[in-house]
C-alpha cells in the first residue's frame, strides 16, 4: 500500500546496511568517531539506536529517549539541526547542560531525519578529540548525504509525486535470495545516487559484482539505460569490457572510451567512465562504472569521501555474502526463481538438439509479456512491481511440469520451454497459464485501475522453426499480435498468419 504524503516511513522497512552506509559515510566526513542514528517507533513516540559506531552495545540496547526530551528527543521534535561545543547550552531548543550524558565530549552535531513533514529520527556525531572536522560548514555535505538517503525511501515506499527512475535488474545476477537481493538493491541505489552526486556527473552507469566461478564481474544493476533492453545490454555492454582494466583496478581511475572498451558499442557513447571499486578487507567485491560527457574532477576529499563510500558498500556486499552465500553463481533469475536468460537459451538449445536426434519429438515455445506493466510500475512503485515479477513466475511453475523449462528472458518477459509438446496442446498450457495469474491482485492485495494480465506468443518445433533463435523470433511475432488485439490472449503462430 502506497503511503500519503505526511505518513511516516516505517523503521522497519529501511534495511540496516543503508543506516550503516550513512553514518561511516558522515563519520568520514567530520572526521569523528563516535556517532549513531535514532529511529522514532510512532507508537511509544521513543526514538531507539538502530545503528551505532563508538558505543558499547549496552548503551545502545538500552537507550530510549522519549520525543521531545534529551538532546535527541529535542532535535526530533523541534526539526533543528545543532552544533554543541563541549556541555553548552542551546537556546533555541531550549538544551541544557543536565542533558549532556558524557562531559568529555568535546563536540557535537545532532540533525533530524525528517520525511514528507514527519519525523524519522536523528543523527548524532560525537567526537572526543580536538582535531575532528564537526564544523557548520561541513554541514552541506551532510544535508546532501541525507537528501540521498531521502531519496533512497523514496524508492522504498515511493510517495506519489516521486518520479526519479529506478535502477534496473539484469538477468545475471548473483544474489541467491530475494530477500538479499531486495535489500542489497536499495543500498546499491543510495550509493549510486550519492557518488553520481559528488562527482556530479549523469546519472547512468552499472554495478558490476564478481562471479566466483569466471573471476570476472557480472552486470547486476543498470542506471540511465532504456528499461525494455536490459538483455542486449547485458550482452552488448560485459563482452566488450577490457576485463584486465577492471579486474586490476584497485583505486578510483577515470577511463576514456578507447581504454576501457575494446569496442565501440550503441549503449555507451560517453567519452569518460569512473572505475570504482567496492572493495572489503582488501579484496575487491565490486564495482561500480558511471558514464560521462566531460571528464569529472577528482579532488583528494571528494576520493576520501568516495572511498569511504565505496568500502562502505563493499563491507555490506560482504557481510550478504557471509550471510547468503552471495558470491556463489546460480542459474536462477534470482528476482523470480526462474531459469537466467543464460541458462534457459542454453537449455533450448540442448532441448533442440534432442529433439532433432529423435526426429519425431516436438518442442512447444510460449514467450509471455506483462500487459501494461510500465504502468503497474509508476502507480506501486518498482519493488512491488519486482513482487508481482516473482509471484507470476510462482504461477507459471505451478502450472508446469518438473521437465519444463521456465526463465525470466526480459524486464517482464518470461520464456516456457515444453519438451514432447505439439504446438497445440502448447497453446492450451498457454491458456491454463493466463487463467491462473487471475486472482493475483487480490492475493497482492493491491487496488489496479486495469486488469491484470499477460499477453503470449506460441511457436513449435520444428514446423515454425528449426534453430533456437528463429523460435523465440516466431513466438515474440505471435506475441506481439497478441499484443495488437489488446492483450490478454494467446496467439499461435498459425493464429497470427490467419
Amino acid at each position: 500500500m502506497k503511503k500519503e504524503p505526511g505518513q511516516k516511513a516505517e523503521r522497519n522497512h529501511i534495511p540496516s546496511q543503508t543506516l550503516e552506509l550513512m553514518l561511516d559515510v558522515i563519520l568520514e566526513v567530520m572526521s569523528a568517531e563516535r556517532g549513531s542514528i535514532m529511529l522514532l517507533d510512532d507508537k511509544c513516540q521513543e526514538l531507539s539506536i538502530q545503528s551505532a559506531r563508538g558505543l558499547k552495545s549496552d548503551i545502545i540496547r538500552k537507550t530510549r529517549v522519549r520525543l521531545g526530551n534529551g538532546i535527541s528527543g529535542k532535535v526530533a521534535a523541534g526539526g533543528q539541526a545543532v552544533f554543541l561545543d563541549g556541555i553548552s547550552q542551546d537556546r533555541r531548543l531550549n538544551i541544557k547542560q543536565d542533558e549532556f550524558v558524557n562531559p568529555e565530549i568535546d563536540t557535537s552535531y545532532v540533525t533530524p531525519i525528517r520525511l514528507h513533514n514527519g519525523t524519522l529520527g536523528t543523527i548524532n556525531i560525537n567526537s572526543l578529540k580536538p582535531d575532528h572536522q564537526i564544523r557548520p560548514e561541513k554541514e552541506h555535505l551532510v544535508q546532501k548525504i541525507i537528501s540521498r538517503f531521502y531519496e533512497y525511501l523514496a524508492q522504498i515506499e515511493p510517495p506519489l509525486n516521486y518520479h526519479e527512475e529506478p535502477s534496473q535488474l539484469y538477468m545475471m545476477n548473483i544474489f541467491r535470495e530475494y530477500s538479499t537481493l531486495r535489500e542489497m538493491r536499495a543500498v546499491f541505489d543510495f550509493i549510486f545516487h550519492l557518488v553520481a552526486d559528488l562527482l556530479q556527473t549523469k546519472k547512468k552507469g552499472v554495478f558490476l559484482l564478481k562471479n566466483s566461478e569466471s573471476g570476472f564481474f557480472d552486470l547486476v544493476l543498470g542506471y540511465g539505460f532504456d528499461i525494455n533492453r536490459n538483455r542486449e545490454i547485458y550482452e552488448d555492454l560485459v563482452p566488450v569490457l577490457n576485463k584486465s582494466k577492471v579486474e586490476l583496478t584497485r583505486d578510483i581511475t577515470i577511463f576514456s572510451r578507447q581504454e576501457l572498451f575494446e569496442r565501440p558499442g550503441p549503449f555507451f557513447q560517453e567519452e569518460f567512465f569512473v572505475l570504482i571499486p567496492l572493495q572489503s578487507q582488501n579484496e575487491t567485491r565490486g564495482q561500480l562504472l558511471l558514464f560521462n560527457d566531460e571528464r569529472p574532477a577528482l579532488n583528494e576529499k571528494t576520493r576520501s569521501l568516495l572511498h569511504s563510500i565505496c568500502d562502505a558498500g563493499g563491507a555490506a556486499i560482504e557481510k550478504s555474502a557471509s550471510v547468503q552465500r552471495f558470491d556463489e553463481l546460480t542459474f536462477t533469475d534470482s528476482l523470480t526463481g526462474t531459469y537466467n536468460y543464460g541458462l534457459w537459451w542454453k537449455r533450448l538449445h540442448e532441448e533442440i538438439s534432442r529433439a532433432q536426434r529423435k526426429k519425431e519429438t516436438g518442442i512447444s515455445l510460449i514467450v509471455f509479456d506483462i500487459d501494461r506493466f510500465d504502468r503497474f510500475n509508476r502507480a506501486h512503485g518498482y519493488l512491488m512491481g519486482d513482487y508481482l515479477l516473482r509471484v507470476i513466475g510462482d504461477r507459471i511453475k505451478s502450472v508446469v511440469r518438473v521437465v519444463d523449462l521456465v526463465g525470466r528472458i526480459g524486464g517482464q518477459e518470461f520464456g516456457v520451454v515444453l519438451p514432447d509438446t505439439i504446438k497445440h496442446d502448447g497453446y492450451w498450457v498457454a491458456e491454463r497459464i493466463l487463467e491462473s495469474i487471475s486472482d493475483l491482485p487480490n492475493e497482492m492485495r493491491i487496488h489496479l485501475d486495469h486488469p491484470l494480465s499477460l499477453s503470449g506468443g506460441v511457436a513449435g518445433f520444428p514446423e515454425d522453426a528449426d534453430s533456437p533463435g528463429g523460435l523465440v523470433e516466431k513466438a515474440k511475432t505471435a506475441l506481439v499480435s497478441a499484443k495488437i488485439m489488446g492483450g490478454n490472449c494467446i496467439k499461435s503462430v498459425e493464429h497470427f498468419e490467419e
